[in-house]
């Protein structure tokens, strides 16, 4: 059974797709204006209220987000359709896959 016809059946589970879509095209968009070293490390998580989280694989990278996230957040306003007015780093779970913006 196609993702699609399962998301069309619950109502819920489709706004919930449609949002993670939209956090991946962010994605998509934002990772060509970061530092090369900083695109496989970093990411968009969501947006909270008017806050943006982004993502960090480890402490390290999460210090170097912080150093950039007023400028993550600044590419994000130009594409997100109501302005963001801050920006929260958070280190992340699990790992990022390495192709997940390669193949997107």
């Amino acid at each position: 059974m196609r993702v699609q016809h399962i998301a069309q059946r619950q109502p819920g589970l489709g706004s919930a797709m449609r949002q993670a879509e939209a956090y991946l095209e962010l994605n998509r968009r934002i990772q060509p204006s970061l530092p090369p070293d900083v695109r496989e490390n970093v990411r968009i998580a969501c947006v909270e209220g008017d806050c943006l989280m982004i993502a960090a694989a480890s402490p390290v990278w999460a210090t170097r987000a912080r150093m950039l996230a007023n400028d993550i957040l600044n590419a994000t306003n130009r594409l997100w359709p109501r302005p963001l007015k801050s920006a929260q780093v958070f280190i992340a779970k699990t790992p990022f896959e390495q192709s997940s913006f390669e193949n997107g």
